[in-house]
């Protein structure tokens, strides 16, 4: 809501000022807190403004973050490139990598979710027949699943 303060957090704030304060003095302490916010932030813009002047180029206060500093001051197009490209290539290379594990755990999950389905189509069926499962529907629901672990394994076994 304000600044990552949520609902909860914003109303106990303002049940302690007004524990603390009053609710006749609290007005006035909050118009004293908004001129002293007020102050606060121009003298930062101030500073800022003299900081720049002094520079000699335009400096921001995000820009006063060292790192920041660094990247935009001192690194040139050119040196920041080189320092980021290994990076760069080691992260496509990660992802070309995993690409093939991706897509077969995409892939698993799919058959495990084909065969979920059809085993609850399966219940339903039985359900809906008026058996509980011990006559072989199960069997016949299962069979699908069964003959498609089989075909994989032969499949693994011939890749072997």
């Amino acid at each position: 809501m304000f600044g990552g303060f949520g609902g909860t957090e914003f109303l106990v704030i303002i049940l302690i000022a007004i524990f603390l304060w009053g609710p006749d003095k609290l007005p006035k302490a909050l118009a004293n807190l908004r001129r002293f916010i007020s102050k606060a932030r121009n003298m930062a813009s101030n500073a800022a403004a003299d900081l720049s002047r002094e520079i000699g180029t335009d400096i921001r206060p995000e820009d006063l973050n060292p790192k920041t500093f660094v990247r935009k001051h001192i690194l040139t197009e050119e040196d920041q490139e080189m320092l980021t490209s290994p990076l760069k290539s080691t992260m496509r290379d990660l992802q070309d990598g995993t690409k093939p594990l991706k897509e077969g755990l995409t892939d698993t999950t799919r058959d495990i979710e084909s065969t979920r389905r059809s085993v609850n189509r399966g219940s339903i069926t039985r359900k809906a027949n008026g058996t509980n499962g011990a006559n072989g529907s199960a069997d016949a629901a299962a069979e699908p699943a069964a003959a498609e672990r089989r075909d994989r394994a032969a499949t693994f076994d011939d890749v072997t």
